[in-house]
């Protein structure tokens, strides 16, 4: 028996640990550090690890339970970014909440759906036009947005009040591809901070805001690179596991460089209420996410309920398409809407200009 709670202890020990060096991620770069950042992805399992530890010495009347609780409640407030008890959204009325706005951002994955079909891209344009007509945002931020070829999409979104339209660049086959934004609002100010990072500036009833729609670096998984991931979540690290292990630091280390060179400015130096919508292609808990929670408010945090996974992919599945929202802006509801039409689930919030 002895034995047994030696092997029990030391395991604990490392799951506690593995536990605590997940709370270095929001606060150490990765430029610095990088196991912290690639340890975040684990706090999800290591939480449920360190739960099980306590039960089993609670069950053997040991007082070594005490270890996993003091690590839990170190860490107990990131649960809050990864799950959410909030009441379902509901319609806001006009009447009550006269500058409210509502915004969708949506990863489209160029309407090839889950499986990566380009055949299936004018079926799901249609299908994406439907979900407008049902929801009617005033807002869309889209990522990876590349017209069908038989679909009228902006006509048809036009025809739907979306008389504003900003963004996608030509791709290499001269159709337009990238970040975009539609909005029902009077656009007067727009500006790209990279490529794949749209801001605008809107009016509602003379108050000023501005949206920032973003597409973050992507880890560019693929499905050998899937393959990998799931032998290493079982244990079995392989010489080609390198490769997939080198994209998520190349990754990590881009997206520091993204938040600090050209992300940062736009939030911190704005002087009208902002709204940061988009593919994080981060989770919650990792460096940028705390940083960009540093300076905003979280919508799911606001006013999430459960754990709205938006990666509609592989492993890993995480909350990864987020709507962050500066000083003079409420969260009045927020729903992720389950969709196939992509590799990602759109997310709808309904925002309030308080000033």
């Amino acid at each position: 028996m002895k034995v047994i709670r030696a092997i029990l202890l030391i395991l604990n020990v490392l799951l506690a640990l593995g536990l605590l060096l997940t709370t270095l991620a929001g606060s150490v770069a990765p430029s610095r550090m990088l196991l912290p950042s690639v340890a975040a992805f684990g706090y999800l399992p290591l939480l449920a690890a360190n739960v099980l530890m306590i039960v089993i010495w609670l069950l053997m009347k040991r007082w070594t339970w005490l270890l996993s609780a003091a690590v839990i409640a170190l860490r107990w407030a990131t649960l809050g970014f990864f799950f959410q008890v909030h009441a379902p959204m509901k319609s806001v009325d006009p009447q009550e909440h006269p500058y409210a706005v509502s915004l969708l951002t949506y990863n489209v994955h160029q309407f090839q759906g889950m499986e990566d079909k380009p055949e299936q891209s004018d079926s799901n344009a249609l299908d994406f036009i439907a979900m407008v007509r049902r929801h009617q945002p005033d807002v869309l931020c889209l990522q990876e947005y590349a017209a069908p070829k038989t679909v009228a999409l902006t006509d048809s979104l036009t025809l739907l009040g979306y008389n504003h339209y900003y963004g996608a660049h030509t791709s290499r086959s001269g159709m337009p591809y990238g970040t975009v934004v539609f909005s029902r609002l009077p656009i007067t100010y727009v500006t790209r901070v990279d490529s794949e990072k749209l801001l605008v500036e809107l009016h509602k009833d003379g108050q000023r805001f501005r949206v920032c729609c973003i597409h973050m670096d992507s880890y560019r998984f693929d499905a050998a690179d899937r393959e990998e991931i799931e032998r290493m979540r079982h244990g079995t690290v392989q010489e080609s596991s390198r490769r997939t292990l080198a994209k998520v630091k190349e990754t990590i280390l881009s997206h520091e460089e993204e938040w600090s060179q050209r992300l940062r400015p736009v939030v911190t130096e704005s002087t009208v209420p902002l709204v940061l919508a988009g593919d994080l292609n981060d989770i919650p808990g990792s460096w940028l996410y705390r940083q960009v929670k540093d300076e905003m408010k979280d919508a799911f945090c606001e006013r999430g309920l459960g754990m709205s996974i938006t990666y509609n992919g592989g492993f890993p599945k995480f909350r990864i398409d987020m709507v962050f929202h500066s000083e003079g802006i409420n969260t009045l509801g927020y729903k992720r809407i389950k969709s196939s039409l992509s590799d990602h689930y759109p997310v709808l919030t309904n925002l309030e200009l308080t000033i």
